[in-house]
């Protein structure tokens, strides 16, 4: 499979830039089929050696999720297939959502009630944020896997809410997705946590961003949110958006939009991608590796 040299210097969701390393990531779904979850690269067009290496059949099937519109055009010109299946909210460092009273106040609020710090990478960091996930509002519910980068690993920077007592009471995740645009990965929030904690921890990471010259940053995906009359009827983009809908008492993906539209960003469409079709069966088994499956059960029988 010859795959050009890209003239876009983004990656999918969760695929990390770096200049010197060539890493991937995938889980097999079915006998011939990888979903590549993460890569690591210093340009998409590395994307071809990934492939090659992992073409051991001639009917092996490959799925790319979490590709902006110019990923998913340049892929469907090289024999992939595409369906919309979210938004992504992209923030413009160079324009502050802060200026409405409504955020400020909410990150004063939170200000009040603790500090808030860049972590760097230790066993001891890695074993706090993984505390703080003990007591987030989702603790007891399985936990979604490969839809994004969910440790604090040394390709990542993680940032703290740390109250009084040193105790985390939120925390926010993110990786280099380009040389000028930061992700985020991982957002999670003490159930207990203050009013104003994520606002806070928002604005911070803003400022912080900004001053180091970064020009956007994601602060991800939200599924789900296609505009339904964009589809077909019936079509796979159609009926994957529409069974999300339905699935939304076990994932509340409103909530995660109302709160990243708050920082008012710009919403881009997002797609997931496969060779040489996006088959049924493909979406059913990454449903079940990323543990969404299990979760919309356990919500059912709840």
């Amino acid at each position: 499979m010859l795959i050009t040299n890209s003239k876009f210097d983004h990656l999918p969701l969760s695929w990390i830039y770096s200049v010197n390393k060539k890493e991937s990531n995938y889980v097999k779904l079915g006998h011939s089929a990888y979903w590549l979850y993460s890569c690591t690269m210093p340009n998409f067009s590395y994307i071809a050696e990934i492939l090659s290496r992992l073409s051991v059949k001639s009917n092996t099937n490959f799925i790319i999720r979490g590709c902006s519109r110019e990923i998913s055009d340049y892929l469907t010109q090289h024999g992939f297939s595409s369906i919309h299946i979210g938004k992504e909210a992209t923030i413009d460092l160079s324009r502050d959502p802060f200026t409405k009273e409504s955020l400020r106040e909410l990150v004063r609020r939170g200000l009040k009630k603790g500090r808030i710090e860049e972590v760097e990478f230790s066993e001891s960091s890695v074993k706090k944020l993984e505390e703080l996930r003990l007591y987030w509002a989702h603790s007891n519910e399985p936990q979604l896997k490969y839809l994004f980068i969910d440790k604090f690993i040394p390709d990542t920077r993680l940032f703290a809410f740390i109250d009084e007592t040193e105790i985390w009471q939120g925390a926010i995740l993110t990786s280099l997705n380009s040389p000028t645009r930061i992700q985020t990965e991982l957002l999670l929030r003490r159930k207990s946590a203050s009013i104003g904690t994520m606002e806070a921890l928002v604005n911070f990471i803003f400022k912080k961003f900004r001053e180091e010259g970064f020009s956007e940053w994601s602060l991800g995906e939200v599924p789900f949110v296609a505009e339904m009359n964009n589809f077909p009827f019936l079509s796979k983009g159609y009926m994957f958006n529409k069974t999300g809908r339905m699935l939304k008492y076990a994932y509340n993906y409103e909530g995660l939009y109302f709160f990243k539209n708050k920082f008012t960003p710009k919403w881009n469409n997002i797609y997931l991608c496969a060779k040489p079709k996006v088959k049924l069966k493909h979406i059913i088994l990454l449903s079940q590796k990323s543990r969404l499956a299990a979760l919309t059960i356990q919500k059912l029988i709840n």
